[in-house]
């Protein structure tokens, strides 16, 4: 038996509502999360990419239950400033940092290509025109911008269960909140990291480590799990701890799972942890 046929025994039909922000696979649909689709019929992620043709074509090629939105997210509704780089997944709302990039080995990616401007919207305004309802989780990376999008998507966090954000240590982007802020704000939104999945790394010039230009000794991103403060799971419905376990599964944190479902089975007398442990 299979961990995703054991979370069905509570509810056959139980489906994840999704938010995936800076969404373009830039190849293989592989993000650990797409595995929803598979397990949880019903399920939906809303994917978010600027570039209008762009999300015309994903949405012909992408799985079944996603949907990708050519919108912006940003803090509110206005006019931003949108900064097009020579990769297009650096393009950011945040002006490239060009002296620092230019210290670094392989960050010409990163390189400002264009200026134009861009209509964002808030999170919460775009889940209440589309009547979203709950979002369980919610996977961001739009360099440097994550912040902004969390603040104007209060009501959102209000309900999600986990976050992906990407976050970075040092300003690659002029003035962008960095790890300690996004980290703040969300505290405040009652999460706590959770762990880093990985990180980005860059050596100075000229030296190069290994043969391999895109990693060194400075660490400048990461992709970061927060999940909600673990002191506050009686706040969580049982829905809620089965769905929470689930992300936990797939982002390979047993021990988080396992907690998840200890504090079901305490709550409704059943066996899903020894089912979880039979597993290993």
């Amino acid at each position: 038996e299979n961990f995703f046929k054991i979370v069905k025994k509570f509810d056959k039909n139980l489906k994840f509502k999704v938010v995936e922000i800076g969404a373009h696979p830039y190849g293989e649909f592989n993000e650990s999360f797409h595995v929803l689709l598979d397990h949880f019929t019903g399920s939906r992620i809303y994917a978010f990419e600027v570039d209008k043709e762009e999300c015309e074509k994903l949405n012909k090629s992408c799985k079944k239950g996603m949907k990708f939105f050519p919108i912006a997210l940003g803090e509110k509704k206005e006019t931003r400033k949108f900064y097009e780089t020579y990769m297009p997944v650096c393009s950011s709302l945040y002006e490239p940092k060009q002296k620092f990039l230019e210290l670094y080995n392989n960050l010409n990616i990163a390189y400002l290509k264009n200026t134009t401007e861009i209509e964002t919207i808030s999170l919460d305004d775009f889940s209440n025109n589309h009547d979203l309802g709950r979002i369980d989780f919610i996977k961001i990376d739009i360099q440097g911008a994550e912040l902004d999008v969390f603040k104007g998507g209060k009501n959102t966090l209000d309900k999600t269960l986990m976050i992906v954000s990407e976050v970075e240590f040092v300003e690659q982007y002029i003035d962008q909140p960095l790890f300690g802020d996004v980290s703040s704000f969300l505290k405040q939104q009652d999460f706590m990291l959770h762990k880093f999945l990985g990180y980005g790394t860059r050596s100075l010039k000229p030296v190069i480590f290994n043969q391999n230009k895109n990693i060194g000794s400075q660490f400048i991103w990461s992709d970061a799990l927060f999940i909600r403060n673990i002191l506050n799971f009686s706040k969580l419905s049982d829905e809620d701890l089965i769905k929470s376990a689930t992300l936990a599964y797939i982002y390979k944190s047993p021990d988080l799972t396992h907690f998840y479902l200890d504090k079901f089975d305490k709550r409704n007398n059943s066996s899903f942890c020894n089912l979880f442990n039979g597993l290993k």
